[in-house]
């Protein structure tokens, strides 16, 4: 027994030590690497495709920030070779059939499907980071800190600006350390317990570990930090997730283009088993500034409160504005029927109330302009 137990070890050891790095990775489950990132390159042109620091493996699958569709075919060394596929128009879902589409029964906070609208439950979400030690190095000083890394921080500003545009939010600050391959099995109980208070999406925040570059753009005229999507391919909720990716692109594209660098399509499961509304968000790179980070993901914010709010929120915003103009419609044509009667019954016949009505607009018009002319603003045209 003891013999075959040594036989057992000295196999297992030789197959570690022989592995590749790859096959290292998967062995014990990790997820990104710890030395150094990858290069996706076309397998035809040889461009850079992305870089990143999460593994690749064939059959990956990457959509640009051009909506351009690769598939990996292989591996050398830090390079991942991929193939151009097509070009992707992304999935458009309006806020309704997102609501609609929701399956979760019971727990406080979710839709539920066929329920009434004017019966729903607010829309719960849940944000936690299941490598909560992550740090950005210009601004927190190092790129992992134990107790609690800049990641956190920007989780609490993606929590704060959702908050803001009315979406109920539970952020969990716990660490889930260490960044080990146990730390989504650690993050798990976290989201069970969204899950369990009725959470109905999940956002598991994270920074990825490559130049600061790789996550740079010019979004709305100045430099910003990038984010990017991540969805497992080993879970049955893959196309859910992935719709629920190219939904969120597609409305960022069009409210903030460039902000989305991609997403990824990689394999690992990422906890997005438990949920077909769940998304791993890469929100820039150890190397750019936490605040940076911090200002993106509240641009994001925009684009997810749209996904789940947009056309009702943009309905209320509009039936404001409407209100507010109708009101003042009908206070100037009050005011203009209270005028016109006052001076009719003021006046003997048709031409004295014509003369009234001349004398009046021309009064006003003439106080106006030397009003402007005499005043402040006047001053300043003059002055340009």
């Amino acid at each position: 027994m003891l013999l075959s137990l040594v036989i057992v070890m000295i196999l297992l050891l030789g197959n570690t030590l022989g592995a590749s790095a790859e096959d290292y990775f998967e062995l014990n489950e990790l997820d990104e690497r710890v030395d150094g990132f990858y290069t996706m390159k076309d397998i035809k042109s040889g461009e850079t495709i992305m870089r990143t620091a999460r593994i690749i493996h064939p059959g990956d699958e990457y959509i640009n920030s051009a909506n351009k569709l690769y598939r990996v075919e292989k591996l050398e060394g830090d390079i991942a070779w991929a193939n151009f596929i097509e070009d992707i128009k992304l999935l458009e879902i309006s806020a309704e059939e997102v609501l609609k589409s929701i399956p979760i029964k019971g727990g406080s906070g979710t839709f539920l499907e066929g329920e009434p609208q004017q019966q729903r439950k607010p829309f719960l979400v849940g944000v936690y980071h299941s490598h909560g030690a992550e740090s950005y190095v210009p601004s927190d000083g190092a790129e992992s800190i134990p107790q609690g890394g800049g990641i956190l921080e920007v989780g609490k500003a993606f929590t704060e600006a959702l908050r803001g545009k009315g979406l109920h939010v539970k952020h969990s600050e716990d660490t889930h350390i260490p960044h080990d391959a146990g730390a989504y099995n650690r993050s798990r109980r976290t989201a069970e317990e969204f899950l369990n208070e009725g959470v109905s999406a999940l956002f598991d925040i994270h920074r990825d570990a490559v130049p600061a570059e790789e996550y740079i753009a010019t979004v709305e005229g100045r430099p910003t930090v990038q984010l990017q999507l991540v969805v497992g391919r080993q879970n049955q909720n893959i196309q859910a997730n992935r719709d629920f990716a190219e939904g969120l692109k597609n409305i960022t594209d069009e409210r903030h283009p460039g902000l989305i660098k991609g997403i990824f399509m990689a394999r690992g499961n990422y906890n997005q088993d438990m949920l077909p509304l769940a998304m791993l968000v890469e929100v820039g790179s150890h190397e750019n500034t936490r605040e940076g980070a911090e200002r993106s993901i509240a641009l994001f914010s925009d684009s997810v409160a749209a996904y789940f709010l947009g056309r009702e929120g943009d309905q209320a915003r509009e039936g404001v504005g409407a209100t507010a103009l109708k009101s003042v419609l009908w206070l100037l044509l009050l005011a203009g029927v209270a005028l016109g009667v006052y001076m009719l019954i003021s006046t003997r016949n048709m031409e004295e109330l014509r003369s009234k009505f001349r004398g009046f607009f021309k009064k006003e018009f003439a106080e106006l302009g030397g009003r402007k002319k005499d005043g402040k603003d006047g001053e300043e045209e003059a002055g340009e």
